[in-house]
């Protein structure tokens, strides 16, 4: 049996993480944030109950989490990940969040804790780490791996075969071209068309994307 939700974070993610999990049939009794500004607002018609603190009314046996922290790459994507991380050795467990109208193949693996949002298409033989994003009617080709913590923005595209690895972004409407492998913690810009590999830290924009300086 599926546990009550809570969701960590009450921004733009947390908005669409609440909304997939409400469709996908889930209770989720609220939502946490550190802005007071932000405390006993709605949320898809959810409370914002407070600050992470108010788990200690809660207990691990009772709720399960769901991130709703939000990913850019860079700082965002630590925060996200040391958040999660923090919560799990408390004892805390992390859910499923897939929208009902994310299309996942049955031979791709996917973690628990992956996030798959409306529209997105997930293929066969991929897989897709833990804490991943996979978002609104993005694309994971067949034979992609997608590392641990790395965000595949709306209407991005990872073609055949490539590789994105941990702590990657992959911005909305890029296109990651088949076979190419993105080292870990890059950040591929909005709009980019990726055509040859790169070995990571670093920036990728225009088309064909390019290192930005201070990238190479």
């Amino acid at each position: 049996m599926n546990l009550p939700v809570i969701v960590i974070g009450a921004g733009g993610h947390a908005t669409v993480v609440a909304d997939a999990l409400l469709a996908s049939g889930r209770q989720v009794l609220g939502l946490t944030d550190p802005e007071p500004a932000r405390h006993g607002r709605h949320i898809c018609g959810i409370p914002v109950l407070g600050d992470d603190s108010i788990l200690k009314n809660y207990s691990p046996a009772q709720v399960e989490l769901a991130n709703g922290l939000g990913s850019l790459g860079g700082e965002a994507m630590s925060l996200r990940r040391r958040v999660q991380e923090k919560l799990e050795a408390a004892g805390w467990q992390f859910c499923n969040v897939r929208h009902p109208a994310a299309i996942v193949s049955p031979f791709a693996r996917v973690d628990a804790t992956a996030q798959l949002m409306a529209g997105c298409v997930v293929q066969p033989g991929a897989i897709v780490g833990k804490g991943v994003i996979v978002n609104t009617a993005a694309v994971v080709e067949h034979d992609v791996t997608v590392g641990a913590w790395s965000h595949i923005a709306p209407c991005a595209v990872v073609c055949g075969d490539a590789r994105v690895d941990e702590a990657c972004h992959v911005g909305a409407g890029a296109v990651v071209r088949q076979g190419v492998a993105l080292g870990p913690v890059t950040l591929a810009g909005a709009g980019a068309v990726v055509i040859k590999s790169f070995a990571g830290n670093g920036t990728l924009v225009g088309v064909p994307a390019r290192p930005i300086e201070g990238s190479e």
